[in-house]
């Protein structure tokens, strides 16, 4: 599954490509991806010019503008394909964005789980690149959890856009064991974890767009440090050791230290 530094790659590259298109139209392949008619999209939609792209939390967005904004979740397997009208259409394709100019691009999965809505209701839930996510603001929402700390990070309704191979990152980064007790977890560092979620993610994204910098699909992962299954040890020469938080796949080392 792509992950925020996938996303924010995603977004980027998207709105280099398609800010200032006009849309012609909004197909719909399989029709139980949306959650409104094609009537619905088409009334919203069609002839309008695409703003931008941005992400949010593990979601897509596509600003056509006042009540014009198109959700997407790629989910476990969506992918993007961008390419001419003329061209015959990839296998597994969903939703076809076709723009006046002759672009298209199509959300393809095999599994037909990806999906799109229009002019969704926006979660508040906390972004994980949010300026707002402060140590003081992660030491509140901590402090009454007896969850493992990885179950707290990846809960989408806790913080948005962390998935299960960037917290594994961002715990060894701020020397954090995975099955550690949120609300055992020191303010010291509590603080550190602020600072390791929003290097980390921001530091995967410049090497991904520095290794594929066109890339719209996809994922990168390796550079990862310790969810690596190429990989024996740490940087610093940790031993990586693989277990289950809950039912994820963890990979973590002994330089992390178990708060419980």
């Amino acid at each position: 599954m792509p992950e925020l530094p996938d996303l924010q790659a995603f977004s980027k590259n998207l709105t280099k490509e398609l800010k200032g298109k006009k849309l012609e139209k909004l197909e719909v392949l399989v029709k139980q991806k949306t959650q409104v008619s094609e009537k619905e999209l088409s009334e919203n939609l069609d002839g309008k010019t695409l703003k931008k792209v941005y992400r949010l939390g593990k979601e897509l967005f596509f600003d056509f503008g006042a009540d014009a904004l198109v959700s997407m979740h790629l989910m476990l397997h969506g992918k993007l394909v961008m390419q001419m009208k003329e061209d015959e259409l990839p296998k597994y394709a969903l939703v076809n964005f076709i723009f006046k100019d002759g672009t298209q691009l199509i959300l393809t999965d095999f599994q037909k789980i990806a999906k799109i809505d229009l002019n969704p209701e926006l979660s508040d839930t906390m972004d994980a690149l949010s300026e707002k996510l402060t140590a003081e603001w992660l030491s509140e929402k901590l402090k009454k959890s007896k969850a493992a700390i990885k179950s707290v990070l990846t809960d989408q309704k806790v913080i948005g856009g962390i998935g299960n191979a960037y917290v594994d990152e961002i715990l060894w980064d701020a020397k954090i064991h995975p099955k550690s007790i949120a609300a055992k977890i020191p303010q010291k560092q509590i603080k550190m974890l602020a600072k390791s979620i929003n290097e980390v993610l921001k530091d995967a994204e410049k090497k991904i767009l520095k290794s594929n910098p066109d890339i719209i699909s996809g994922e990168i992962r390796d550079f990862m440090v310790v969810h690596n299954s190429k990989k024996k040890t740490s940087p610093t020469g940790g031993e990586i050791l693989i277990d289950k938080v809950g039912s994820r796949k963890t990979y973590y080392t002994n330089e992390q230290v178990l708060f419980n």
